[in-house]
């Protein structure tokens, strides 16, 4: 609902609209997170050049639009009652702001009846698992999941020099480059600093002592929770945590 003043001079009354309404937003390349966590997030490709379609006709699609228009609107009447009482049963591994937005989908799907049921929740699982692992969904996310993949493999702290090596040498990242820098002490600590400990403290740096002298860096322990909360499960077991050691730098 949103909430607007109504009314002339003094004589102003506050009334409630509904505001909700779905959405289609086509572009290219990615869109905000807080977006794209509240949406169903379809990935177009190009089309190739043996591939053919129907050229769009307006005196002959719009008509056949309206059309369809016409009858959803008459069968959503129909389905009302059931669509807003329904509890739709959500796929399994499908939970929060996921479950959120596929909801009120499965509930259509539900009282279309038929095989869409069955077909929208297998469209759930596939769109939903593809969006945990795109690498543009966020890109604080995809810090935390490379420093717990790549980066923090077995040991249990390593300096924000060491971090920074090797998350600007990895393949198909985009640390190496970012606004046409690479990510540096500053931009990795302010992205870390958004995220929370399991002490409910935001994750800092702090002074890792070497051979060397002290140097500041990460504990691996600081961003467990994190780790746990924000990234999808890792897809290979978490090597055992071993202390770090200045030979071990790239």
């Amino acid at each position: 609902m949103t909430y607007r003043c109504i009314g002339d001079g003094g004589n102003q009354t506050v009334q409630a609209f509904p505001s909700y309404c779905a959405v289609a937003v086509a572009g290219l390349g990615s869109l905000p997170d807080t977006i794209l966590t509240r949406s169903v997030v379809v990935r177009m490709r190009r089309r190739a050049r043996n591939e053919r379609v129907e050229p769009f006709r307006a005196r002959i699609h719009e008509a056949e639009g309206h059309k369809l228009r016409d009858r959803l609107a008459e069968w959503t009447e129909q389905a009302r009652g059931f669509v807003m009482g329904a509890w739709p049963e959500m796929p399994d591994g499908v939970t929060d702001r996921p479950a959120d937005v596929w909801e009120p989908l499965l509930a259509v799907a539900d009282a279309a009846g038929g095989d869409w049921p069955d077909r929208a929740r297998e469209a759930c699982l596939t769109l939903v698992k593809a969006a945990q692992y795109t690498d543009k969904h966020s890109l604080g996310i995809r810090l935390l999941t490379d420093l717990r993949d790549h980066v923090l493999i077995g040991v249990d702290r390593l300096p924000t020099i060491a971090i920074l090596d090797r998350l600007n040498a990895l393949d198909d990242a985009p640390w190496a480059d970012l606004d046409g820098k690479p990510l540096d002490n500053r931009r990795l600590s302010r992205m870390l600093g958004e995220y929370m400990t399991a002490d409910n403290e935001p994750i800092r740096s702090r002074n890792i002592r070497t051979t060397g002298g002290v140097l500041k860096g990460f504990h691996a322990a600081d961003l467990i929770d994190a780790w746990s909360r924000y990234c999808p499960a890792p897809r290979t077991p978490l090597q055992p945590l071993h202390r770090y050691s200045p030979a071990q730098r790239p």
